[in-house]
């Protein structure tokens, strides 16, 4: 390489340096269901950003495939809408009730973000970035504060987005059937559910129904146990399984408080056969399991061999959420952490957020306040008509 390029590429490696150095960034976590819709907003033009961002993806996409919205670490960079030079938007979904519990802390969260060397504009796939440690200014959360675990201190600043949609679902296991009820839910979650309970043969005891679910730092969950009625605070017997449907042994336990932080995680075991797996709970051979999922991860669980079921008899659709029929949906929120300054740049991308995603909920996987014809508070009360 001649003198002269050299010298142009060591000016331009400096410059961007010097404009990562200069940039602020904000840093965003919380709902791993909404993330998808969020990620459609922060890359559209005049949405937060004035034009399309700089973006780097990891843990989500395969290369080059679009994907990015499945990502666990994403990284824009770019110009806000009314603000000036450059703002960073770090994100790493963790679920809602972890966002909630970063956002309410206002303290350092260790290595939970991409370092500036990872963000080079490029889609990593599954690859894992280098991560730094920062505080959490904003988080998606699939609930209002008083739905979830981390009641208090109270955040002041919050504001409802639109309605974020879940399913449940069964893996090929002895359960064959294509509905299951709060009853059965609740059974299952107390390691009392008997095969029999699924199917109302008395003959079929001698096989069980399983949940296998996600940690207590997810929305999902808070929903699936708050509008099932089981308790959002009610320390759930779940499993986890491989995706050979082997059960797992966690902290010398095969079921407890267990669940996986990511819903693909937990989305990529529920096509399983388990017919003649080892049950190391109850003894003896052949299991089922049951799970409950965004709209998005029950589509993988399904295309791996899973079946979507119908919930208390109503299957589901965006029709039947939109009327209150189906009711396992959650408020989605963004909250604000009470220590941003007003005018700041994290104040500034809360303020866009809260504008654009109505416009960017797809109407399944994340519906617009505006096209619901009913309206609850949690999951714990019930869907009224307007």
């Amino acid at each position: 390489m001649k003198l002269k390029q050299i010298i142009l590429a060591a000016a331009l490696v400096a410059g961007l340096a010097n404009v990562s150095n200069a940039a602020t960034t904000v840093y965003l976590t919380g709902s791993t269901a909404m993330r998808s819709t969020v990620y459609s907003a922060l890359i559209a033009s005049n949405a937060v950003f004035t034009a399309v961002p700089t973006y780097t993806v990891y843990q989500g996409g395969t290369s080059n495939n679009n994907a990015g919205n499945g990502g666990n670490f994403m990284a824009f960079s770019g110009t806000l809408v009314g603000g000036s030079g450059t703002t960073i938007i770090q994100c790493h979904w963790t679920g809602s009730e972890a966002g909630i519990v970063d956002v309410v802390s206002n303290t350092v969260v260790v290595n939970t973000f991409m370092d500036s060397a990872s963000m080079d504009g490029a889609d990593h796939g599954t690859n894992v970035p280098t991560t730094i440690s920062a505080a959490v200014n904003l988080a998606m959360a699939d609930n209002d504060q008083a739905y979830s675990r981390t009641k208090k201190p109270a955040l002041t600043s919050g504001a409802e987005v639109g309605i974020i949609t879940f399913k449940w679902v069964r893996n090929p296991g002895w359960f064959t059937g294509t509905n299951v009820t709060d009853s059965m839910i609740k059974q299952a979650l107390r390691n009392q559910g008997t095969l029999a309970v699924f199917t109302g043969n008395a003959a079929d005891t001698s096989s069980y129904v399983y949940v296998s679910g996600r940690d207590n730092q997810s929305g999902t969950r808070v929903n699936a146990l708050g509008d099932s009625g089981y308790g959002i605070l009610t320390t759930p017997q779940q499993i986890e399984m491989n995706s050979l449907g082997v059960m797992q042994l966690i902290g010398g336990v095969y079921i407890g408080d267990l669940g996986y932080s990511s819903g693909g995680t937990l989305a990529g075991t529920l096509g399983a056969v388990t017919t003649n797996a080892t049950d190391s709970v109850n003894g003896g051979s052949g299991y089922s399991v049951i799970s409950y999922l965004s709209v998005g991860d029950a589509a993988t669980a399904i295309g791996k061999g899973a079946t979507e079921l119908a919930y208390n008899g109503v299957p589901f659709s965006a029709a039947a959420v939109k009327e209150g029929t189906y009711t396992y949906w959650g408020n989605e929120y963004i909250y604000k952490a009470n220590n941003v300054v007003s005018a700041s740049d994290a104040d500034k991308v809360y303020g866009r957020l809260v504008t654009s995603i109505p416009t960017y909920c797809d109407g399944t996987k994340a519906i617009a306040l505006s096209a619901m014809n009913c309206a609850r508070t949690g999951p714990t009360t019930d869907p009224v008509h307007n």
